[in-house]
């Protein structure tokens, strides 16, 4: 259908113009905060690859006002050349030119998804350990070969992280006086403890030096790390950097230990309940254009929706500290702001009817 196919245009335009605005702005404000820590062996072009490589997270994170403004501004347009009151005026059913506007939002809902799962964790976990191992000293880090440091006549290797949290494929070689290989151990993964301490498992240890060589395996070991906090840095990665499928396993892994991980159970449910904030979003945006009155202008109207955009965001930033401050639980924190928004705009559409 041709107005389809115009609406949906429109519509992608707007989102696009909003992201560009949002990404450039908040990728200045990140570029300026990594100016100051460039020295040493984090150089400028590092802060600026991590920049480029942050640029899907900041894009997620912008999500609901993008599709705030990203309707606002496309269907105010619309609205001020008198197209939306001729399209009504034709005989087209509210309920379908609903419909008509959502479609690309729905198509950008599912291209959130797809770059929260896929894209935006591995870009992000790669940055942050870019920068960590630039920052820190006596790291190398091979994206291929995995992590290597030293400690002395001690050596060890991380082949990869599960979920970007457990160190798995893990090798240690310890060297004697002359260079010799004395002991060589290897894991399939490790639980970081208090401190330093790790635990080992699945273990085989290899007593080279002296002759005879011998060789046992343990179903765990306990290891003493000599790694830094800031080489631990590098290894472990924040959890707003997992995927949502990868931060679920974790914090069930946590739980299932009887281990409380408040932080990354909240970080969890806001991702499951941003989906629903876009969505409100973009449902609060229509009644806004297509029922307000014709001295409503489209500055207004933008004006009105980077207002709630950033009142959005402080309000979603409060719910969670609160939330945590004062225990409460993940998903009521989470999806209490989604159920009023979306409760608001069905009452914003049942008085457009």
């Amino acid at each position: 259908m041709i107005l389809a196919r115009y609406l949906a245009r429109s519509m992608a335009q707007g989102y696009l113009l909003v992201a560009l605005v949002f990404v450039a702005l908040f990728s200045f404000i990140e570029l300026v905060q990594q100016l100051d820590d460039v020295e040493g062996t984090y150089t400028l072009v590092d802060a600026f690859l991590y920049v480029l490589m942050m640029l899907p997270r900041r894009l997620l994170d912008a999500t609901p006002v993008i599709a705030l403004l990203g309707t606002l501004v496309p269907l105010g347009l619309l609205a001020d050349g008198n197209e939306i009151l001729a399209i009504r005026a034709a005989g087209l059913p509210l309920r379908r030119l609903i419909g008509m506007v959502l479609a690309p939002g729905l198509a950008l809902l599912v291209l959130m998804l797809l770059l929260a799962q896929f894209v935006a964790p591995a870009l992000e976990m790669r940055a942050e350990r870019m920068r960590a191992a630039a920052l820190a000293e006596d790291v190398s880090v091979d994206f291929r070969g995995g992590f290597w440091s030293r400690d002395g006549r001690h050596f060890v290797n991380v082949g990869r992280m599960q979920r970007g949290r457990i160190p798995s494929d893990i090798a240690v070689y310890e060297f004697d006086d002359n260079g010799r290989l004395r002991r060589y151990l290897h894991a399939d993964s490790a639980r970081l403890g208090e401190g330093r301490q790790w635990l080992l498992r699945d273990v085989v240890v290899k007593d080279l030096l002296p002759a005879p060589a011998r060789a046992r395996q343990l179903p765990e070991l306990e290891w003493r790390s000599f790694l830094s906090a800031e080489q631990l840095g590098v290894l472990v990665v924040p959890p707003q950097t997992l995927s949502p499928v990868d931060l679920f396993h974790y914090v069930r892994d946590q739980r299932a230990r009887n281990e409380q991980v408040p932080q990354e159970e909240l970080r969890l449910w806001q991702q499951i309940a941003q989906p629903l904030v876009t969505l409100a979003m973009m449902l609060v945006a229509i009644p806004l254009v297509v029922g307000s009155n014709r001295a409503s202008t489209l500055s207004r109207r933008v004006v009105a929706g980077t207002v709630a955009g950033i009142g959005l965001y402080f309000v979603t930033q409060t719910l969670g500290y609160l939330g945590l401050l004062w225990q409460l639980p993940a998903p009521l924190t989470a999806l209490l702001l989604p159920v009023l928004i979306l409760a608001f705009a069905g009452r914003l559409l049942r008085r457009l009817r």
